[in-house]
């Protein structure tokens, strides 16, 4: 509270500094200053009631709620009509026309509703023969307006031209060049904020400041507008105009609580129910009191700004961000602009040059400020990130490298021990099924081996050895059909069973010209060898089929004996041949079933049918 107070004590200082800026009275040469009443529509000069009166005069102060036309009378004596003399009127309000001993030397376009808008235009003009004479001279000015807006003459020049001229260029600078600037400054900044917000719908303070800026332009528009179109009365464009003002004061209040990234939902609710009673309140007061009205609307909004300020200043007083100090330091600006332009506007001053469109001015600059301080923050984060996520992308890195050279070395072993399988797959399945069949047969036989038939298995062992050899090393022979590859086996596993008895069937006729692969035929032949070497040694079987044929599936492999049986489960947990079968199934993308009860076994080994097989 005590720093709230120092605040207000520095403001009201200021403020006293700063009104003191548009008190530049123009020392009246003129012998008299006169005014008198007039209707609306007079057009002849009153030949009565005249008064004397100081100017700058508000004839509302005199003739209270007196709305029409005054004749102002400037009398003054001339000792040279031939020596150059200007004339500057600082301002009349509303319209109004100037005569110079009768001679006509400006006029607003609009004497009668809707009135044109003079209040803010200041004039000069060169003053010279005829109209100019030695002796005394008349300068007649007649003036409409109503006793809503301050009506009246502002203060009037005489003297030397260049005098003149430079009190004609200040004034002009801020009544209507400044403003003017100002006013296309706020559209450009408003439609630059709204396009933020277009982009970026989560930014809703920078939404709120463009809504503002618009209220603001529009209420600035009436400090460089000569007339009231496209209103019909002067009344409808002072309406709109103290809407925008309060349009304004709630979208700033909007934007101060969303820069805050707060949310006030009950006094948000409250603002825009105030500002709905404020519009329906202006719209509906009637002509004798809407200054009034406009009074104590004005004076609403511009407490309700402060108030955002000072609650904006009580939020953000111990925090260390630039864009909130730079955002406190021009608020104090525009409360000092604000106060002089409240205390003017009711009348309070006699002044009626307005410093806020000025001091917004301060406000675009904080902005570029605030937008520039939050560029670099988030740049500032941006890098930060980059920095960060760098670090992380290389430590990432290394991890998965490691991970890569880990999963290589899991992949080598892994290989290493998928080609000792494959090896002892085929040493089982094929050296070890003919050594196993040889061993069988000559058990069998109970007699000496002839030497043809001791050279006939060393030969098949070689052949076998060459297979495991080619499988090891990936050098297959060249794709045969499929009976090419089994006719050796099966000559030999025929004998073979002969040699014990069994009868051995086989069913490969439909098989035709049918090729697979050289791995998948070779695969497929190890299982057929695997498979019957089982019933051989294993079911005491007197008959084993074998039946291979081609479906529109691919390769259906059959085994049948009418052995014992045995319990497969069992049997896949002991024996690696049913593992090397089961091994070669998955690696074909087949399937591998086993029945097996008293009375015999059924093998069944299906391969799918691929784009690599088929008949030749």
């Amino acid at each position: 509270m005590a720093s709230c107070l120092r605040w207000l004590a520095v403001l009201t200082a200021a403020l006293v500094a700063f009104g003191s800026m548009g008190a530049e009275p123009a020392p009246p040469p003129f012998v008299s200053v006169e005014a008198a009443q007039s209707g609306q529509n007079a057009q002849s000069i009153p030949q009565a009631g005249w008064r004397k009166v100081a100017l700058p005069d508000d004839w509302s102060k005199r003739w209270t709620d007196f709305d029409g036309t005054v004749w102002y009378r400037l009398t003054w004596n001339q000792d040279d009509a031939a020596r150059p003399t200007a004339v500057m009127f600082d301002y009349w309000t509303l319209a109004g026309a100037a005569y110079l001993n009768g001679t006509p030397i400006a006029r607003d376009a609009r004497l009668t509703e809707p009135l044109s808008r003079s209040w803010n235009r200041p004039r000069r003009f060169l003053l010279a023969r005829p109209a100019l004479h030695k002796g005394t001279n008349v300068l007649l000015v007649r003036v409409s307006g109503f006793a809503n807006y301050q009506p009246g003459l502002g203060p009037v020049t005489l003297g030397d031209p260049a005098v003149v001229e430079a009190r004609y260029d200040r004034a002009h600078f801020l009544r209507r060049t400044l403003p003017t600037f100002n006013l296309g400054i706020t559209i450009a900044l408003a439609t630059f904020f709204l396009a933020i917000w277009l982009m970026r719908r989560r930014e809703a303070a920078y939404g709120w400041y463009s809504l503002a800026l618009f209220a603001w332009a529009g209420y600035s528009l009436n400090l460089v507008a000569t007339s009231p179109w496209p209103f019909a009365t002067t009344d409808g464009w002072s309406r709109t105009t103290l809407v925008m003002l309060l349009l304004f004061a709630v979208n700033h209040c909007m934007f101060v609580i969303r820069f805050l990234e707060r949310r006030f939902a009950r006094i948000e609710t409250l603002l825009w129910t105030g500002f709905a009673l404020g519009v329906i309140a202006m719209l509906a007061v009637p002509h004798q009191h809407i200054g009034v009205a406009r009074l104590i609307l004005s004076s609403a909004a511009f407490a309700l700004y402060l108030s955002v300020i000072i609650l904006f200043f009580v939020l953000t007083r111990r925090s260390a961000r630039v864009d909130h100090w730079t955002l406190n330091a021009t608020n104090a600006l525009t409360i000092l602009a604000g106060v002089h332009d409240q205390l003017t506007f009711s009348g309070l001053l006699k002044d009626n040059i307005y410093y806020s469109p000025i001091t917004s001015q301060m406000l675009i600059v904080c902005m570029a400020i605030v937008l520039a301080w939050k560029f670099v923050s988030a740049m500032t984060r941006v890098e930060q990130f980059n920095d960060e996520l760098s670090a992380k992308v290389d430590a990432a890195r290394h991890e998965l490298s490691d991970s890569l050279n880990r999963q290589h070395e899991l992949r080598l072993a892994g290989s290493r021990m998928a080609e000792r399988m494959s090896l002892a797959h085929n040493l089982h399945d094929g050296m070890g099924a003919t050594l196993v069949n040889n061993i069988a047969a000559l058990e069998h036989g109970g007699q000496a081996i002839p030497s043809a038939r001791f050279l006939s298995i060393l030969k098949e062992l070689r052949e076998e050895l060459r297979l495991v050899i080619d499988t090891t090393t990936g050098a297959f022979p060249a794709d045969r059909p499929l009976t090419e590859w089994l006719a050796p086996l099966r000559a030999r596993l025929t004998l073979l069973c002969e040699h014990q008895g069994i009868s051995c069937r086989w069913q490969l006729d439909e098989l035709g010209e049918y090729i697979l692969p050289a791995a998948q035929s070779l695969d497929l032949m190890r299982v057929v060898q695997e498979g019957l070497t089982n019933a051989l040694k294993h079911s005491g079987a007197r008959t084993v089929d074998i039946a291979l044929r081609p479906c529109s599936a691919g390769l259906t492999l059959t085994i049948r004996d009418d052995g014992h049986g045995f319990d497969p489960e069992a049997a896949r947990d002991a024996g690696l041949g049913l593992q090397s079968m089961a091994a070669r199934a998955s690696r074909l993308g087949g399937t591998f079933e086993l029945c097996s009860a008293p009375g015999g076994t059924i093998l069944t080994f299906r391969i799918p049918q691929s784009a690599e097989q088929g008949k030749s």
